[in-house]
C-alpha cells in the first residue's frame, strides 16, 4: 500500500480494493459473517463465537442446522462441523 493511494487514517481508496478482489483468496480473507434472523428459532452467532465447540450449546444447534440453511452456514462461518 503506498502513500500515494492511502488515506490519511490508513485506509484504502475504494479503486485500490476494487482491484484487490480479484486476488485469490479475498474472499475468505474478506468476508462477512452470515446474517440469522434474530428469533429464538436459530442460532445466536455471538453465543456460538464464545462456546467451545463441544458444549451442549453447540451440539443442540447442531442438529438445527442440519436442516436450517441459515443456521448450517453461522456453523460454517465458525468452521465447526454438521456431522
Amino acid at each position: 500500500m503506498s502513500a500515494q493511494t492511502t488515506n490519511r487514517d490508513g485506509r484504502k481508496a475504494l479503486d485500490e480494493i476494487v482491484a484487490d478482489m480479484a486476488e485469490p483468496g479475498f474472499i475468505t480473507r474478506h468476508h462477512r459473517p452470515p446474517s440469522v434472523p434474530e428469533t429464538g428459532a436459530h442460532v445466536n452467532a455471538d453465543m456460538l463465537a464464545v462456546v467451545a465447540p463441544r458444549s451442549r450449546y453447540v451440539r443442540r444447534w447442531r442438529r438445527h442446522a442440519r436442516h436450517c440453511l441459515a443456521c448450517a452456514n453461522v456453523f460454517r462461518y465458525f468452521g465447526l462441523p454438521l456431522d
